[in-house]
Parts: structure tokens; sequence; C-alpha cells
């Protein structure tokens, strides 16, 4: 018995030895950040992401003591920017703060230069709702009067996007598949060359980001129909979003969210979601996504990978059921 005793307390000492020499090799992470930290978004500068991606760059500034610079890299419909993070060094110290063009082209591409495993979620920062709008004079106020329209005169009216492929396309033709209407599609390079049109009256409707159509409502030459957005919005709680509407399935709002290259240590991940979750709670922060037309969110990783898998069929449902594709 205590021959067995004894043995026991060694093998118990030993175990304990291995483990106490093996715990400070897993237990530290090095310091994060110890040099500037770099944040590369997929838009051209003086836009309202590159306004809210500074807005947060300013924040991590401060709380960690290292300048936090934003990158500018814009083109092939946010590619350039989320394959170079995709690229660097999953060390922490490149980030990618995009929008919901990274899931777009992975449903619209036959084969995309990057797939969704090669990035790591961090958090999804913002809604961005997406509006319809009507010319002032068109003669429906509201959704049922905008379909109704369509339906006694199919082909007559034309929808603005912002691009091929865009969510504004996209919910653009899942309105004409859901509603059994004919309303059709002309692409622009942008909301802004869509609005003259609309305001002028040469197409009847147009898909846009709420914040840029909220400036331009003073002019009374566009009427705000609906909104993609998860719930209504604060600065215009009359506007109905289409899942109240009856369409839930295109209420598909855009967004803003902070991705890492996949492999990055998770206490590094964590520290963004941490620093994303406390700046966006901020008062401050808050009335400034508000007044950009964005929704605040601030999720954990997980719930964020679990949103964009969602994402990824919602948008996919959407292009296959209309035959929509970039190549």
């Amino acid at each position: 018995m205590h021959k067995h005793f004894t043995r026991a307390r060694r093998a118990l000492l030993a175990a304990a030895l291995v483990l106490s020499a093996a715990l400070p090799a897993t237990a530290q992470t090095p310091p994060f950040p110890t040099k500037p930290v770099r944040i590369v978004i997929p838009t051209a500068p003086g836009g309202n992401m590159d306004v809210l991606a500074r807005l947060y760059a300013a924040k991590l500034t401060e709380a960690w003591g290292q300048q936090v610079i934003v990158e500018s890299r814009p083109g092939a419909n946010t590619i350039l920017a989320t394959t170079a993070v995709a690229k660097a060094p999953a060390d922490g110290y490149t980030a990618l703060f995009t929008i919901s063009g990274f899931i777009q082209n992975l449903v619209l591409q036959s084969n995309p230069q990057y797939k969704l495993g090669d990035l790591a979620p961090v958090s999804l920062v913002a809604s961005f709702p997406i509006a319809m709008v009507a010319n002032a004079a068109l003669p429906a106020n509201d959704l049922a009067g905008v379909v109704a329209l369509a339906r006694q005169s199919p082909e007559k009216y034309t929808f603005g996007s912002y691009g091929v492929g865009s969510g504004a396309h996209l919910i653009g033709e899942g309105l004409n598949k859901a509603a059994g209407i004919r309303i059709k599609h002309a692409a622009y390079k942008g909301e802004a060359a869509s609005f003259t049109d609309v305001a002028s009256g040469d197409i009847a409707l147009a898909y846009g980001s709420v914040g840029f159509y909220a400036n331009q409502l003073g002019a009374s030459k566009v009427k705000l129909i609906a909104v993609a957005a998860p719930h209504r919005l604060k600065t215009f709680p009359d506007l109905p979003t289409l899942a109240e509407l009856g369409y839930p399935d295109i209420n598909l709002p855009g967004w803003g969210a902070l991705f890492l290259p996949a492999g990055t240590p998770a206490p590094i991940v964590e520290k963004y979601v941490q620093e994303v979750r406390r700046i966006t709670a901020l008062p401050e922060v808050q009335a400034r996504i508000h007044a950009l037309g964005f929704e605040p969110v601030a999720n954990t990783h997980t719930e964020f990978a679990q949103f964009l898998q969602e994402d990824l069929k919602r948008w996919t449902r959407i292009a296959r059921e209309n035959d929509i594709r970039l190549d």
C-alpha cells in the first residue's frame, strides 16, 4: 500500500513538473501592439467607410499607444484590399475593415480570388441600411403602390443601382422575383450617379445608402419608400423595413466589419473584439455612426462568424434565383 502510494505520488509530482514547465510557453502571449497597426479599407478616401474606419483607428491609437493607420486600397469590388490582408502576416498588425462586397464576391464569381477561410472574423461593426427611393412625382408613396404600378405596366419602370452585382442590384432583382414584377435594372458607377437620374425622373426608382439619401431629401426630388435594415432606423422611424412589408428574404443591408488574416492568435483577435465593442458603445461614436446613416452592431467573433455563414446563404439564394453573375 505504502509503495503504491509513494509511486503514485511520484507520478503526480512528475506530471506536475512537466505541466508547470509547459505552462509559461503556452500561457504567455507576446505583448500587442508594440509597433504601428495598419487597417486596410476597400473604398476610396473621403467616403463614409473611410470616415468610419478613421474614427475607430483614432480610438485604437488612444487605447493602444501605437499609431493605427488607415490605408485605402480601392478596386475590383473589395478584392484588392481583401487579398492584400489575406496574404499579410497573421500577427495582428494588418487588419481589414471591409464591406458586404466581401461576401458578394464569393457568391457572384465562379472562381473568387479568396475564400471565407482566408480571414479571421473579428466583429460586425455596423449595419449599412440600403434604401429604396422613388422620384417625387411617381404616383406611389409606399412599396405596395410601387408593386401595383409595376404589375400594371411591366418593363415600364427602371431601378438604378450602384453597380452590377452590388447589394442594390441583388435586392432590386430579388424584389422582382418575390413580387412577380419586372422593373428593369440600370447599373451606375456609384449612388450619386443614379441619384441624378432618379431626381430628374429619367428612372423611377433607385437603391442606395440611407446616409447618402438623407442628405438629398431637402431638395424634394426623391422620396423614401422602404429600407433593407435589421429594424426601423432612429433617423427615419416611419420608414418600414422590407421584412415588415412582407419581403424578409431581400431585407439584406450592407455592413462594415473587421477581419484579420487567418491564423492570427486568438488572444489578439479577442483584444480587437473587446476594443471594437468598447469603442462602439461610446456615446460620441454611436452618434457619429447614426449620422453616417449606419446602425452600430459590434458583436463577438463567434456571432460574426455565424452571421457570415447566414449572409452567404441569403445572397447566394438571390443570385441563383435571378441568375446574376460577375463572370
